[in-house]
């Protein structure tokens, strides 16, 4: 009696301490998301490929959605853009957010849906931690395989399925025949084992695959569980679809083959040979699968449901996080309008504000701060129509395609030159503009070939431009440009001050065209020798 009240007091001591260490961790858990929240993300690595497959997908169904194409990310540096903003709590949040910062534009009700959501975690502090304690406890899986099973699942269905569903019942048929000759039973009985075990051990490899995704499939339909039951989450936005979505994948739940290895006890062992006999995880797995295929239109709708949550909740630490940050206006005029605008990956930027009501060049001095204010626009451009979030205190601009041309390089794989790759960047941008209204930005157009033929070149495209449905803002060292396209384009510059220290920049836009240069100056204050530098002013003067 005494050992048996020392093993039960163990036994509870033990239950004890599970349970204090438990609830040790979750407090830790909110703690943590509670001190995060609203702060830059660390600048951690990010796994790319993995992140970026449902947008993979998504883009190669080539639906009419236009999207953000590769020169336009990789100009704007947008993976950086997407790790300043991702603190996504899962991976469909994450994968769901690097698609969207690529779908552009999104219809207005979308926009306002998407509103409403980040408004009623804005709002209910409380009901935010409760979303994110469900959410983090879904996590990231790189490598999931479920946006590949969203589109493509049918592939992963075993063939002949009814093939296995004869195979589970020869057991029981064997088994019959015991009642007929005990040997025979016997023997057939075996004979249906050892066929099963075969079809088992060649088909099993392929399931296993699967698990991890399997697994991390019900690990997301397990958190839509907790969100769908928490009592204080009945209003939230979008809750009667993640109700109805779950309704039909919670059956998933109880069909998924079991993803924990054996202990190897005697207990276990007897279930893994019933297993094997029946083949009982190979058609549980097919059932699941055939669930999948079936409903695939509403795997991707709780897919999305889930993004947009956990989306909403990233959108509204960014705001947060931002020194100053507004929701943009849209309307219809071919014009944009802020104030404090700035670049989000800027530390202490300095910001500007104007009105740009036609399509403009930018000119001014080496280092002035040109190219980072037309990425600031552009990159807000983006946050605006996918996260209806902007970094500025005012944003004003209608729906429109962002693209760029910008930091190209020389296509070496390809086998084209700078100027090849340019030409071949601008010609996307004028195919464009015949059907679609845009903004687009470019940066010291044409800098791959001679002057002369560079500023008549350059020239050409902006004035062409200027006649198309596009607001286009150029930044250039080419004063000429100022000159010959006058009347078509307004004229806007950055500018430098010269001190005995150096030179010094404000970063702050000004009207009109630039008057000054500063490549020479910049020699000699970067320590070049006085020769050189006394020398290439004598040049420059006698240009």
């Amino acid at each position: 009696m005494t050992a048996l009240l020392i093993v039960f007091g163990v036994i509870g001591a033990f239950t004890l301490i599970f349970i204090i260490s438990d609830i040790a961790a979750r407090k830790g858990r909110f703690a943590a998301l509670m001190a995060d929240f609203g702060k830059p993300p660390p600048d951690t690595y990010c796994e790319f490929l993995s992140i970026s497959k449902y947008a993979q997908y998504i883009e190669g169904l080539k639906e009419n959605t236009l999207r953000v194409d590769e020169i336009t990310w990789n100009d704007l540096d947008m993976d950086k853009v997407f790790k300043r903003v991702n603190v996504c709590l899962t991976s469909v949040g994450e994968e769901y957010l690097y698609n969207c910062l690529h779908e552009l534009p999104l219809a207005p009700d979308g926009l306002l849906k998407r509103e409403q959501l980040i408004k009623y975690f804005q709002e209910n502090p409380d009901k935010r931690m409760a979303v994110q304690g469900c959410l983090a406890r879904v996590g990231k899986e790189s490598y999931n395989g479920l946006p590949y099973l969203l589109f493509y699942g049918g592939n992963k269905m075993l063939k002949y399925p009814h093939v296995y569903r004869v195979l589970a019942v020869l057991p029981f048929l064997a088994g019959g025949l015991m009642f007929f000759s005990m040997p025979v039973g016997f023997f057939a009985v075996l004979a249906a084992f050892l066929v099963n075990l075969v079809v088992y051990m060649r088909t099993k490899s392929l399931v296993d695959a699967e698990l991890p995704t399997i697994g991390y499939l019900t690990a997301v339909l397990k958190g839509v569980k907790r969100l769908c039951k928490h009592k204080d989450l009945q209003n939230l936005p979008d809750a009667d679809e993640l109700r109805r979505v779950f309704a039909v994948f919670k059956p998933v739940m109880r069909k998924a083959p079991s993803t924990a290895t054996t202990s190897g006890d005697l207990m276990d062992s007897m279930f893994q040979y019933i297993n094997i006999l029946f083949l009982y995880d190979i058609r549980k797995y097919n059932t699941l699968m055939t669930r999948i295929v079936r409903y695939r239109e509403d795997l991707r709708a709780l897919y999305r449901a889930v993004g947009e949550v956990d989306l909403a909740l990233c959108v509204l630490s960014f705001r947060m996080s931002l020194p100053v940050a507004a929701v943009p206006e849209f309307h219809d005029g071919n014009f944009i309008e802020f104030s404090e605008v700035f670049h989000p990956l800027v530390d202490s930027p300095v910001t500007n504000s104007a009105r740009i009501g036609r399509p403009s060049l930018i000119t001014g001095s080496n280092a002035s701060g040109k190219s980072t204010f037309i990425k600031a626009l552009a990159i807000n451009g983006i946050l605006a129509q996918t996260l209806n979030t902007v970094c500025a205190g005012a944003f004003k601009l209608r729906f429109s395609m962002v693209m760029t041309s910008m930091a190209l390089r020389d296509d070496i794989s390809g086998g084209d030159s700078y100027f090849i790759v340019e030409i071949k960047s601008l010609k996307r941008i004028l195919d464009m503009v015949r059907e679609h209204p845009c903004m687009c930005f470019v940066d010291e157009i044409l800098r791959g070939t001679n002057t002369i033929e560079r500023i008549a070149a350059s020239s050409a495209v902006l004035e062409h431009l200027s006649a198309q449905d596009c607001l286009c803002i150029a930044a250039s060292h080419d004063i000429e440009l100022t000159r010959i396209l006058e009347g078509k384009y307004d004229n806007y510059h950055f500018r430098e001050q010269v001190t005995d220290n150096g030179v010094e920049f404000d970063y702050l836009i000004k009207q009109g065209p630039s008057t000054t240069r500063n490549a020479l100056k910049l020699l000699k204050f970067t320590g070049f020798d006085a020769g050189i530098v006394e020398r290439a002013e004598v040049l420059a003067g006698d240009l």
